[in-house]
C-alpha cells in the first residue's frame, strides 16, 4: 500500500493536541473521540478540521514535488491526488455545513422575523431583507450555506488563464481604421462598432481574427469566476479588455441596497447599492441565455448569472457544477417567492416596473436536487455519484452520516476488489476520523458500524507500520472492543521483541484509557488457544523425560514468552499464576522439563505474593509450588553430578579424598531427603471442587504428570543409591528402606507406576529391589533383617 505514513502520523497528533486543549478533565475524555467545543472543531482558520485539511495539503504538495524532482509519476498517481483532494474538499464540506448546523441548535438561537421587521421598516431595502430571510429560514440557511461553499475553489484550482489585453477589440479597430485609407471599392466598413454592431449586420465582417478568438477563452474565464463567486474579479476582467459594459452587465444581479439607513449610521451618506430594477435585469439576461444566435460560452455566462436551470446544466460538465446549479436556482426561487410573499415597498416597485412570466422556478430541496441529478446523462457526473467521498458529502449535506457509515462498513470485505491499493489507506482513513469528528460534535455515531470501520483502520496503521497509534484508535471501539482489538494486536506482535518493548506497548493502552489488564489477559487467551489447538492430543504412551540441557523449540519459547504479559501488572498476577500452570502441566505431561523449568525462571520471585487468598487460588499456589519443588529434586542431582566432576585424582591426598567423600555423601542425602519428602506430601494431589475452572482436565493432567515423574524420582534416587553404595556401603539399606514409602498406603506411591504403560515399570523397580535384597545378602545380613529395619 502505498499511502503516506506521515499523514496518519499527522493526523494522530493533531487529533491528541486538541483534545489535551479542548476536553474536560476526566478519564472518559482522554480518548481522541471524546466531545470537546464545536468551535474547537470547526473554526475557519485554527480549528480541528482545518488542521487537518492542512495536512492532506502538505501531502500532496510534498508528493507532488517530490515526483516532479524524480521525473516519475509513479510515486504519486493521479488518482492519488484525486482522491486527496476530493477527501480536503469533504473535510471542507464538513465544517461548513456543521459551521451552519450546530449553533441552530443552541438554546439561545433567536433570529430576527423578517415579518416583524418589515411591519416596523416597510422601506428595508431587498438587501437587507433577504439577508433576514436567510437566517430565519433553516432549510435556506443551508442552502446558501452550500452554494457558498460550492462556489469557492477548490485546493490547488484557479481560474483558467488568460491573455492580458488592454482596450475594446484592438485588432477589429485596426482594421476599420485601415479600412478608412482603401478605395471605395474595397469591403464595406462597419457604421459602428458598439457591442452589438455583430448581431445588427449578421453577414458583414465581424469581429478581426484576433479578437474573434479572443471572445472565447475571455467568456469562459467570465463564466469561471461567476461559477465560483468572484464577481468583482469578472469586473476588473471586463474593464481591463476594454468592455465596462460587459462588466455592468454582470453586476446587475446585487440586489438593491441603500447605506445609512439602518438605525445608528450617523453617516450621512447613503450609498446606493444594487439593481432596483433586477427582475427586468434577469428577463434580459435570460434572453441572451436563449439567444441561438449567439455563441454558447455567452449564453453560459448569463444562465449562470440569472441561476436559469434550463440553459445553465447544458454548460455544467462536473458533479459540484450541476449541484451549485441546482441549489443556486432554487435559493434564487426561494429568496424571490419569499419577498413577494411578504411585500412592502420595494418589492411593490420591482411589480410595478415588470417580471417574467418565463421564469423557470425549480422546487424541492436537497432530497429533489439529487433525484433530478441521479438522472444526469453525463459520464463524469455518473461516475463522481458512485465515488466514496462524493457519496460522503451528498450524505454529509442530507444528515444522514449514520447511513452513509453503515454503508460503508457493509462494504470493508469487498474494497479491495473495488478500489486500487494506493487509495484503500486513505480511505478507511478518512472514514475513521469522520467517526472521530462526529463524536467530538456530539453528534450520534451507530457502534456496530464505527467499529467496523475503526478495525479496518487498526489494520492499516498495522500493515503500514504505525505501531504506536494502534491503541490511540483501538480506545476509539465501543463495547469492549478497544480491549480486543487491542490485544489481537499485541498477539500478532513479533513474539520475540524484548520485555520492555511489551511493557511500552502494553503502557500505550493506558495512556489512552483502556482496560490494560483485560488486554493482557486476552492477549494471553488468544496466544494459548491458538498454540493449544494446534497440539496433537497427548499420547497414552510414557514419554521420555526432557532434561535441562535440550534447548527449548521455538514454539515452547512463544508459550513461555506470552506469559509475560500477565506479568507486566500487579493486577493480572493471579492470572499469571494460573495461566503459567497451564503452561507448565502441558509441558510436564509431555516430559519437557527443560521447558517447564524454564517457564518458572521467567517468573517474577515476587509473583505469587500479590495473588489473593481463596480456595482456587490457595491450589493454584500449591501446584506452583509443588512444581519448583520437582525442580529442587532434579537441582540435588545436578549438585551430585557437579560433585563427581570434580573427583579427585588418584594422586590427591587422602584429605582431599576424604573431603571429596564427605561432599559427595552429604549431596546424595540431599537428594534422598528432597525426593522422599515430595513422595510424602502428596504432590500434586488436589481435590479440586466442580466448580473450578478446567477442573476435570486439570486433575487429569496432574495425575498424568504424577504417573510420568513419581516413577521416575524413585528409579533416579534408587540408581543413585546404588551407583555409590560401594564408597558408602550404607545406602544400600537405603535403597532397601525407600521401597516402605513406595509401599505405604497413605502415600499413594505405588499407584503411579500403575499408568501409561501398565506395570511395567513397577516390574523394573521390584527387580532392582531384588537384585539390592541379593546385594544386601552377600554382604553377610539376612533378607528378611534388612527389609525389616
Amino acid at each position: 500500500m502505498a499511502a503516506s505514513a506521515t499523514t496518519y502520523q499527522a493526523f494522530a497528533r493533531i487529533f491528541t493536541s486538541y483534545h489535551d486543549q479542548y476536553s474536560e478533565p476526566g478519564p472518559s475524555n482522554r480518548q481522541i473521540d471524546a466531545g470537546i467545543r464545536y468551535d474547537a472543531v470547526l473554526d475557519e482558520q485554527g480549528g480541528l478540521l482545518a488542521s487537518l485539511m492542512g495536512a492532506l495539503e502538505e501531502e500532496i504538495r510534498s508528493k507532488q514535488s517530490n515526483s516532479w524532482d524524480s521525473g516519475m509519476d509513479e510515486g504519486f498517481t493521479a488518482d492519488e491526488r484525486g482522491a486527496l483532494l476530493l477527501e480536503h474538499r469533504t473535510w471542507q464540506l464538513l465544517r461548513t455545513v456543521f459551521d451552519n448546523r450546530l449553533p441552530r441548535e443552541e438554546a439561545d438561537f433567536a433570529p430576527a422575523s423578517s415579518q416583524a421587521v418589515l411591519r416596523d421598516n416597510p422601506y428595508i431595502t431587498p438587501g437587507d431583507l433577504i439577508q433576514l430571510f436567510v437566517d430565519e429560514d433553516e432549510e435556506l440557511s443551508m442552502l446558501a450555506t452550500l452554494v457558498d461553499h460550492l462556489q469557492s475553489r477548490p485546493l490547488l484550482t484557479s481560474s483558467p488563464p488568460l491573455e492580458s489585453r488592454h482596450g475594446y477589440l484592438p485588432a477589429t479597430l485596426r482594421r476599420a481604421k485601415n479600412q478608412q485609407h482603401c478605395s471605395a471599392a474595397g469591403p464595406r466598413r462597419p457604421d459602428s462598432l458598439d457591442p452589438d454592431f455583430t448581431l445588427r449586420e449578421p453577414q458583414g465582417q465581424g469581429l478581426a481574427g484576433e479578437d474573434q478568438t479572443y471572445q472565447h477563452p475571455l467568456l469562459e474565464t467570465l463564466f469561471d469566476l461567476v461559477r465560483h463567486g468572484e464577481l468583482d474579479q469578472a469586473v476588473k476582467v471586463c474593464e481591463m479588455g476594454g468592455e465596462p459594459w460587459r462588466g455592468a452587465s454582470l453586476m446587475g444581479g446585487r440586489r438593491w441596497a441603500m447605506a445609512g439607513l439602518t438605525a445608528g449610521d450617523d453617516s450621512g451618506e447613503m450609498a446606493l447599492e444594487g439593481n432596483r430594477r433586477r427582475n427586468l435585469w434577469k428577463k434580459a439576461c435570460r434572453s441572451i441565455a436563449k439567444n441561438p444566435i449567439l455563441s454558447p460560452s455567452e449564453r453560459n455566462l448569463y444562465a449562470a448569472l440569472t441561476s436559469d436551470l434550463p440553459t445553465l446544466l447544458p454548460a455544467c460538465s462536473t458533479w459540484e457544477d450541476h449541484l451549485w446549479a441546482h441549489l443556486q436556482a432554487r435559493v434564487e426561487a426561494r429568496l424571490d417567492s419569499k419577498w413577494r410573499e411578504l411585500g412592502g415597498f420595494w418589492e411593490e416597485e420591482s411589480q410595478a416596473l415588470g417580471g417574467d412570466e418565463d421564469e423557470v422556478r425549480p422546487s424541492g430541496g436537497l432530497e429533489e436536487v439529487f433525484g433530478e441529478m441521479a438522472g444526469v446523462q453525463n459520464d463524469n457526473v455518473a461516475a463522481a455519484s458512485r465515488n466514496p467521498y462524493y457519496v460522503a458529502q451528498r450524505m454529509i449535506m442530507l444528515g444522514r452520516t449514520d447511513a452513509l457509515l453503515s454503508q460503508f462498513a457493509s462494504q470493508l470485505s469487498g474494497i479491495e476488489e473495488k478500489t486500487s491499493p494506493e487509495l484503500i489507506g486513505p480511505l478507511i482513513r478518512f472514514f475513521a476520523h469522520l467517526i472521530l469528528i462526529l463524536r467530538n460534535l456530539n453528534r450520534p455515531v451507530p457502534e456496530t458500524p464505527a467499529n467496523a470501520i475503526l478495525q479496518a483502520y487498526l489494520q492499516i496503521l498495522e500493515r503500514e507500520g504505525n505501531d504506536q497509534l494502534v491503541a490511540m484508535y483501538a480506545a476509539c471501539l465501543r463495547e469492549g472492543s478497544g480491549e480486543e482489538s487491542y490485544a489481537r494486536f499485541l498477539y500478532a506482535m513479533d513474539h520475540t521483541a524484548t520485555k520492555e518493548a511489551r511493557i511500552e506497548a502494553l503502557s500505550r493502552a493506558k495512556t489512552h484509557n483502556l482496560d490494560v489488564a483485560a488486554i493482557a489477559r486476552e492477549t494471553v487467551r488468544l496466544t494459548l488457544e491458538e498454540a493449544f489447538a494446534a497440539i496433537p492430543a497427548l499420547s497414552r504412551e510414557q514419554p521420555d523425560i526432557t532434561m535441562f540441557t535440550t534447548g527449548l523449540t521455538e514454539r515452547d519459547v512463544h508459550l513461555i514468552r506470552s506469559i509475560e504479559w500477565l506479568t507486566i501488572l500487579t493486577d493480572t498476577a493471579e492470572d499469571a499464576v494460573i495461566k503459567a500452570n497451564d503452561v507448565g502441566r502441558y509441558f510436564l505431561s509431555l516430559g519437557q522439563a527443560n521447558s517447564a523449568q524454564a517457564l518458572l525462571k521467567t517468573l517474577p520471585p515476587n509473583l505469587t505474593s500479590a495473588v489473593d487468598d481463596d480456595e482456587d487460588n490457595d491450589y493454584q499456589l500449591l501446584e506452583h509450588e509443588d512444581v519448583g519443588r520437582l525442580f529442587g529434586v532434579f537441582a540435588c542431582h545436578e549438585l551430585v553430578d557437579e560433585v563427581l566432576s570434580r573427583a579427585p585424582k588418584a594422586t590427591a591426598t587422602r584429605m582431599e579424598q576424604h573431603n571429596w567423600r564427605k561432599s559427595l555423601n552429604g549431596t546424595i542425602e540431599k537428594v534422598h531427603s528432597a525426593t522422599v519428602d515430595l513422595l510424602t506430601s502428596d504432590w500434586l494431589r488436589f481435590l479440586l471442587s466442580a466448580g473450578s475452572e478446567n477442573a476435570s482436565q486439570r486433575l487429569k493432567e496432574l495425575r498424568r504428570i504424577r504417573q510420568i515423574f513419581i516413577p521416575d524420582l524413585i528409579l533416579r534416587l534408587h540408581t543413585l543409591l546404588i551407583t555409590h553404595s560401594a564408597l558408602f556401603p550404607s545406602l544400600i539399606q537405603t535403597a532397601l528402606d525407600l521401597t516402605k514409602v513406595v509401599a505405604r498406603e497413605d502415600n499413594h506411591v505405588y499407584e503411579e507406576f500403575f499408568g501409561m504403560e501398565g506395570a511395567g515399570r513397577l516390574v523394573d523397580y521390584l527387580e532392582r529391589v531384588r537384585e539390592v535384597a541379593m546385594l544386601a545378602l552377600r554382604s553377610g545380613g539376612s533378607a528378611f533383617q534388612v527389609l525389616a529395619r
